[in-house]
């Protein structure tokens, strides 16, 4: 004979009821077959664990070692079967979410609030990283998703890359600027301009689209301050180092002495996206980006 969780769960409730009559009714099944399958384990250990008369049952001393471990056995089969089914179950499970902090102000507490009035049993940590910070920590498993801003070329190996969401650029200008008062700017107009840019390295795919719609302009940018974010730009822009070209989402936050022209088209829209692991892919990552493409008319 082998043991089987189905002898331990016997014994447990025997050994809880301390009698043979109630812990069948617990089981409901047969006085018999807890019986039977109480001899089967005393024979497979070789101790008697139970000592019975017609008043009543007892634990022997190996019967209380072996009451605690089974129940630790028990427990731990118990918590791995909710692991296994909230990985295998959209509506459970955990997901760490990576955000560049120009979204934080805007989409992730209303895309957050309704997914968590969704999927309430999903535990949410929330990592705000540049975007190249959040596909190394996708390569290393610290993230699930990755909301990684403005994407532009292929991704990295390893990754799944879509877009959710596109949004029209603006340029970004002193209030004072001779083209603030202008309704649009056309991009070839900011030739000569010197621009405020966020740095390649936490940016990469914000840095080349920028740098391939000024190409198609005729021209290359003249940068002459690198920033960690968006929003550090709008700083700069403010006190007067430059000019930068932003996400339109950029121009609804306060920015005194900061003036947001659209850029005239025809202009390529700044695309985001949603980042996440080839495989293994649990369901519940699955949902959240399908319901981030939702949210935002991608998924339809």
């Amino acid at each position: 004979m082998n043991m089987e969780l189905r002898h331990l769960r016997y014994y447990r409730a025997v050994a809880e009821e301390l009698s043979f009559t109630r812990a069948a009714a617990r089981l409901r099944v047969a006085q018999s077959a807890v019986s039977a399958q109480i001899r089967d384990l005393e024979s497979e250990l070789g101790v008697l664990l139970l000592e019975r008369s017609r008043r009543r049952v007892q634990l022997t001393a190996a019967g209380a070692a072996f009451l605690e471990a089974s129940g630790r056995i028990l427990r731990s089969v118990e918590e791995a079967s909710r692991q296994t089914r909230r990985i295998g179950n959209a509506g459970y499970g955990s997901l760490a979410i990576g955000f560049i902090g120009s979204q934080s102000h805007e989409w992730m507490p209303r895309v957050l609030k309704q997914f968590r009035s969704e999927f309430p049993e999903v535990e949410v940590s929330l990592m705000e990283m540049h975007p190249s910070q959040q596909l190394e920590a996708l390569l290393d498993r610290r993230l699930d998703v990755g909301l990684v801003g403005p994407i532009y070329g292929k991704p990295p190996p390893g990754l799944y890359l879509e877009c959710f969401a596109e949004e029209s650029p603006v340029a970004g200008m002193p209030s004072d600027h001779p083209l603030a008062r202008k309704p649009a700017v056309a991009v070839r107009e900011l030739r000569n301009e010197p621009f405020i840019f966020t740095s390649e390295k936490n940016s990469p795919n914000y840095r080349s689209w920028v740098s391939s719609m000024c190409d198609r302009a005729g021209f290359t940018p003249r940068v002459v301050q690198e920033v960690d974010r968006a929003r550090t730009g709008v700083q700069y822009v403010a006190a007067g180092f430059g000019i930068s070209i932003f996400a339109e989402h950029i121009s609804r936050l306060p920015a005194p002495g900061v003036r947001f022209v659209p850029l005239a088209p025809p202009v390529q829209k700044m695309r985001y996206g949603v980042a996440w692991r080839r495989a293994p892919v649990e369901k519940v990552v699955l949902r959240f980006v399908e319901y981030i493409k939702q949210q935002f008319g991608r998924g339809r």
